[in-house]
């Protein structure tokens, strides 16, 4: 976890001298992300079956209209499609997980979405050496760079909540 910490910090310093939304902003953005984490979660998991399905259609394709090339190049954009896929998935589960956290402004959620934005960078990595789509790397670089100057911008909102904390207002409850 300590890794995690180094890179969010290193990561917090380029996004320091940027712009800030009005503290307005940032405090809705804090107050809502749980449930705009939420609805990606439904509309990725829709994103992923749909290409699922493109994924097994164009591949039959390739491979009925072209041949032995045709199956060549559709293995290859299966396997790179497979392995974004995975990653999608991953991004999906680690999402799912953080919804919850996010609700109560636990650092725990924050740091969920930061690992989820970790993990699509990677994706887009992967896609870009499996098609070498250049539009793709660099449309997917600013889009993750737009994601997290918004994920650093409410960064300070999520606090860090000791065991001993979380036990406390539950025993305060049961008296």
């Amino acid at each position: 976890m300590s890794e995690i910490n180094r890179l969010e910090a290193m990561v917090a310093s380029w996004y320091k001298d940027s712009p800030h939304l009005p503290k307005t902003g940032q405090t809705w953005l804090a107050d809502n992300v749980w449930w705009l984490a939420l609805v990606g979660l439904i509309l990725g998991s829709l994103a992923v079956l749909g290409t699922i399905g493109l994924t097994v259609f164009t591949s039959v394709i390739l491979t009925v209209l072209g041949g032995v090339y045709g199956a060549v190049v559709g293995g290859f954009a299966v396997i790179g499609t497979l392995v974004f896929l995975a990653l999608s998935i991953v991004s999906l589960i680690l999402i799912g997980l953080a919804v919850s956290p996010l609700k109560r402004k636990a650092k725990k959620g924050w740091t969920l979405l930061f690992i989820t934005a970790l993990v699509n960078v990677t994706a887009i990595v992967i896609d870009f050496l499996t098609t070498f789509n250049l539009f793709g790397l660099v449309w997917g670089l600013i889009m993750a760079a737009v994601g997290g100057y918004f994920l650093f911008e409410i960064r300070d909102y999520f606090v860090q909540v000791s065991p001993a904390r979380a036990i406390k207002p539950a025993i305060k409850k049961a008296m």
